[in-house]
């Protein structure tokens, strides 16, 4: 049973790209973009993920979309493939050396309320190996977060709460709460933010200030759904980890 089974294969799952504000690494599959906005009328239904094969051999891939839920503020994803998400194609085989576009289509509601969320994933699918061959096929698995809200509509986040948080080895970090009360879904991660720490005694001891592309690389782009609130911590040290953070922030960059 062993051999059998090493004869036919042995999937690893390397990467999982899921990405929400960050880049994906150098690996011998590179997907794009790995977060797209779509709106659910209009020019914006549909877009294209683009994947490139920098393997030797010929690689077959399929993607599936499924729909995230809200739980805790946190996007989920459950087992119920998306119906109002078309791709095309779905499966297909792509050459060494060569890209494949895909088609990412809205094909639902014209009108949602609030905004719809979903992971498309982009999974290398294992070849059937020869007989007497022995092999381990390491598979690469990229999750594509896509987005889809109405137009006209507009996020409006706002910090609920911001706080530190204490590590073990005595450093502080702050932890932003961030609540959306808007029509769609929006991106902290797309505005100026200033982030202000006082010391016990109510000293100024830290204050910086990052713009979008900068604040991104510390703590992603932030998604924040429609209606949800969202813990997210940024991977800042700060001067002391007592005393109390501030921040303030303004959008820069639309949907």
């Amino acid at each position: 049973m062993f051999a059998v089974a090493v004869r036919r294969l042995v999937g690893v799952l390397l990467s999982t790209a899921i990405l929400i504000g960050s880049g994906i690494p150098a690996t011998a599959l590179n997907v794009q973009p790995v977060i797209i906005d779509l709106l659910s009328s209009g020019r914006r239904t549909s877009t294209v993920l683009t994947l490139q094969n920098t393997f030797s051999t010929t690689v077959p891939v399929e993607l599936v979309a499924r729909e995230l839920t809200i739980v805790n503020g946190e996007l989920t994803e459950t087992d119920v493939e998306a119906e109002d998400l078309l791709i095309f194609p779905a499966q297909v085989t792509v050459q060494p050396g060569q890209s494949q576009a895909f088609r990412i289509q809205w094909v639902g509601d014209p009108e949602i309320a609030g905004s719809k969320h979903y992971f498309v994933t982009v999974a290398q699918l294992p070849v059937v190996l020869p007989e007497n061959q022995n092999a381990i096929q390491v598979l690469y698995n990229f999750k594509v977060l896509v987005s889809v809200g109405s137009p006209g509509t507009r996020p409006d986040l706002s910090v609920r709460s911001a706080t530190i948080e204490a590590r073990e080895d005595g450093s502080g970090y702050p932890v932003l709460t961030v609540a959306n009360t808007g029509t769609t879904y929006g991106y902290l991660g797309k505005s100026r933010l200033t982030l202000i720490q006082r010391a016990p005694n109510g000293d100024e001891i830290f204050r910086e200030t990052w713009e979008p592309e900068q604040l991104q690389q510390v703590m992603g782009l932030g998604i924040v759904p429609v209606g949800a609130e969202r813990r997210l911590p940024l991977n800042i040290r700060l001067a002391q980890p007592n005393g109390t953070v501030s921040v303030e922030f303004t959008p820069v960059e639309d949907r």
